[in-house]
């Protein structure tokens, strides 16, 4: 399995994506009479026509000067890791979120229903009570451990089984995000405005006079707490009420994740990172990416579909990982990463697909 080599340090742009071209299938007229005619006729017509057109053909081997010559390609980047196809499981599934409790005990949450556990030494399907998209993971221990997803699904893990809660989310409404402090304090939040939270005993509904999309969710405690949304709606908490934070423009917060109230980070559609002081919100130009995974100050990392970004402390390291869909990381010295085609480990240095 090929790994990558030493990784670069750098501070670089996002990349343009070139759109692909779509390509129509031609349609066959159904009636014409044309097209029912013998093909074979019609073909060997063809190809003597041609052939008369051409006049004499050589056979034999080829000319020097009609050679073809193969392009030398160019070294392959250092920071690509590269995988073999279908090396994950048969039907590849997507998985949106990794949490973990420890480095040997680590989950994924997924599309169709997927829950996969990493349990020190092996990858599992585990059995779960739906088959929506999952699109968020968060615990607060080993054995309390909250899922949500499409058509307001909420799933709970006691330690021994996954099971449905009862929610006042309409069927209607996706959860997109799910954090908390501990097992009383939980947030969740959807589209439509929708905002739920776990006391410890149930879930609650916090209206909202906006119907946004609620896109992402935080805290660092019971009376701090941050919520991106579409049109760069950004939303605090303060232990009493949910307020607008002015956020200076229409892109959407998709993702915002930290480590203190004065340690926030925040990614935009636009992969912009924003990290928040307690006082005020800033630009920070060395990473771009569209979700978050924070630990401390030497483990921070900025991921999109492809491009990676890691900062310990000091600098920036960039590593390419194709098709990411979700990062997790104990701390600065290991990391998971899901992608669509396989599963890799980071050793605090470098990622392999071998573990």
């Amino acid at each position: 399995m090929s790994t990558a080599t030493a990784p670069v340090s750098v501070a670089l742009p996002s990349s343009a994506i070139a759109p692909l071209a779509l390509v129509k299938t031609p349609s066959w007229p159904a009636n014409d009479s044309a097209t029912r005619h013998p093909i074979r006729r019609r073909l060997g017509f063809a190809l003597l026509a041609a052939l008369s057109l051409l006049g004499p053909v050589a056979c034999g081997p080829v000319e020097p000067d009609q050679a073809l010559t193969m392009q030398a390609t160019a070294e392959p980047d250092p920071r690509i890791v590269a995988t073999p196809p279908n090396a994950f499981i048969i039907n590849q599934p997507t998985v949106n979120s990794l949490w973990g409790a420890s480095d040997k005990d680590v989950w994924g949450a997924g599309n169709d229903g997927m829950m996969i556990h990493w349990d020190g030494k092996a990858w599992g399907r585990i059995a779960v009570p739906t088959g929506v998209d999952l699109m968020a993971i968060w615990g607060a221990s080993d054995k309390d451990i909250w899922a949500v997803g499409e058509a307001g699904v909420v799933i709970h893990w006691d330690g021994t089984s996954w099971s449905r809660t009862t929610t006042p989310v309409p069927d209607s409404a996706t959860l997109n995000d799910v954090w908390g402090t501990s097992g009383s304090n939980v947030w969740a939040v959807g589209d439509r405005g929708v905002i739920i939270q776990y006391n410890g005993s149930g879930w609650g509904a916090f209206p909202l006079p906006t119907i946004n999309n609620l896109l992402t969710v935080w805290a660092s405690g019971t009376t701090d707490a941050w919520i991106g949304a579409d049109l760069g709606m950004l939303l605090h908490w303060d232990g009493t009420g949910w307020s607008e934070f002015a956020s200076g423009g229409a892109s959407p917060f998709i993702h915002i994740r930290g480590t203190a109230s004065n340690k926030v980070y925040a990614v935009k559609r636009d992969q912009d990172l924003w990290a928040y002081d307690g006082t005020k919100w800033s630009r920070v130009t060395s990473a771009n990416g569209t979700k978050i995974w924070v630990t401390a100050d030497n483990d921070l990392w900025v991921y999109d579909s492809s491009d990676t970004y890691r900062y310990n402390g000091t600098t920036w390291t960039s590593w390419y990982l194709s098709g990411l869909t979700a990062l997790w990381t104990p701390g600065p010295t290991s990391a998971w990463a899901l992608t669509t085609s396989n599963i890799l480990r980071f050793s605090g240095s470098s990622w392999s697909a071998n573990w």
